[in-house]
């Protein structure tokens, strides 16, 4: 299980390096991401209940991203 927190900075530097990422489940209070490979493998799924995290899923979409 994976202790690391979910940001936007995190979210930001995974596309950097090719990657992607996916909105698994979202809402006002909670957020769940799939950080895939370059190949769009899932890898690490990562939550955050912090509301700047949750607005900012809502706005910028990874090209893997369906919500």
């Amino acid at each position: 299980m994976t202790t690391e927190t979910l940001t936007i900075d995190g979210l930001e530097r995974w596309l950097l390096f090719g990657a992607h990422w996916r909105v698994v489940d979202i809402s006002n209070q909670h957020a769940v991401v799939d950080l895939c490979t370059c190949t769009g493998e899932p890898l690490e799924r990562l939550q955050t209940e912090d509301p700047a995290v949750i607005g900012y899923l809502r706005t910028a979409h990874c090209d893997l991203d369906l919500s």
